[in-house]
């Protein structure tokens, strides 16, 4: 009986190990380089704590964020006229070292990280 406990124990550990290698982390400065907009670059900071750090977002202030599964949901606040809070669900299509690319239906955007 032991024995057993042991085996499940140790797969369920390795299944959890295998998992958390192949999740590239979403934290750290992502920019949509916007040359043609006279803005500079727009994006955010995913911080470890939740937090969003938003950068040349305009009317859109960026306030937490969170990954569940292939989705990032970040929330917000809409600055503007009709002052309003949000929040965007957006498919992870790919993470890696450098590039980010999120979707919503159609519409892709491609982040790089700074």
């Amino acid at each position: 009986m032991n024995k057993r406990l042991i085996f499940i124990a140790l797969t369920l550990f390795m299944g959890l190990v295998m998992t958390s290698c192949g999740t590239k982390s979403l934290e750290g400065t992502w920019v949509e380089p916007a040359a043609e907009y006279g803005l500079g670059d727009v994006g955010f900071t995913l911080l470890q704590n939740g937090e969003v750090v938003s950068i040349n977002t305009g009317y859109r202030e960026y306030k937490q964020w969170e990954q569940v599964g292939k989705k990032l949901i970040i929330k917000g606040e809409y600055t503007g006229t009709n002052p309003h809070e949000f929040a965007d669900t957006l498919d992870i299509i790919s993470v890696d070292d450098e590039k980010l690319v999120l979707g919503q239906g159609e519409y892709r955007v491609t982040y790089q990280k700074r």
